[in-house]
């Protein structure tokens, strides 16, 4: 999750760049809690991530991106030969990522969440390139929404070291309006004393959402994937983010990020592929 800290928007229009792959969207008269697919923007243009359900359990994503290296630099490119399966088992899902192109593979990262009834409790993630390094996410709720989300990582010299910590605040209309991150602090004279976040520090990191539609958020059953995990904790649809910064004494840094979109709508539903 640390990965993506940001959604590409979601776009105004479609189109497919492959003529024998055409899809022809429903108009979304009703609003649906499984979209088939969403609408994303990409270098070329407009395209769209198919998705697949057994149960009312997403099953599997086609459509990813990745990012290639070039003289002039990186860039990220969307192709539909990315796809995710979700596969089920128990109170568990394990997330596993292929690629049909001949010139790029995944690594065989392994994302493995766990479920308390339709609720994420806990995220494993270990990386091929990173070996005996684990990251585990455990997420605290409370009166039903998320409240905050703590890394503890595992490696050669630490064992479940907390790391950090996402708090979460909703306003009253039930949509995130914003999350605070603040790293582990530790007891240098007493090793003996575990990580600890302590909330009278200044230096935190804060993401704000806001500019939020009235339309129903269709991705709120879609937050085992961690680009979209944000997105589906809300009732409606936030189109803008910013994240700031702040320095030991609490004031803002210089370090500002700010993104906005905008959707495109039926009926007053956000449009996707049913």
């Amino acid at each position: 999750m640390k990965k993506y800290l940001y959604l590409l928007p979601f776009i105004l229009f479609w189109s497919c760049n492959n003529e024998d792959d055409v899809i022809i969207p429903v108009e979304n008269n009703t609003f649906t809690a499984y979209p088939k697919g969403y609408f994303v923007s990409t270098y070329e243009g407009y395209d769209t991530i198919k998705l697949e359900y057994q149960n009312n359990k997403i099953t599997k994503r086609i459509g990813d991106w990745i990012q290639t290296s070039s003289a002039s630099g990186y860039r990220t490119i969307f192709s539909k030969l990315l796809e995710t399966n979700v596969d089920y088992s128990g109170k568990t899902a394990n997330l596993t990522k292929f690629s049909k192109l001949d010139w790029y593979q995944y690594l065989n990262d392994t994302h493995v969440y766990t479920f308390n009834g339709l609720q994420i409790s806990e995220a494993t993630l270990t990386y091929r390139a990173i070996p005996n390094y684990t990251e585990k996410y455990v997420y605290v709720y409370e009166n039903n929404q998320i409240k905050y989300i703590d890394l503890f990582v595992t490696d050669h010299y630490f064992t479940n070291d907390l790391r950090n910590r996402r708090n979460f605040y909703f306003n009253t209309n039930g949509n995130l309006d914003s999350l605070v991150y603040r790293n582990a602090d530790y007891d240098f004279y007493n090793e003996d004393i575990p990580p600890y976040i302590d909330y009278k520090k200044k230096e935190r990191k804060v993401t704000t959402f806001s500019n939020y539609d009235q339309s129903q958020n269709p991705f709120q059953n879609l937050g085992v994937f961690t680009d979209l995990y944000y997105k589906s904790l809300s009732k409606n649809n936030f189109r803008k983010t910013q994240t700031r910064e702040y320095d030991q004494e609490g004031k803002p840094t210089l370090n500002v990020s700010e993104s906005s979109w905008d959707y495109e709508y039926t009926n007053g539903e956000v449009r996707v592929l049913k």
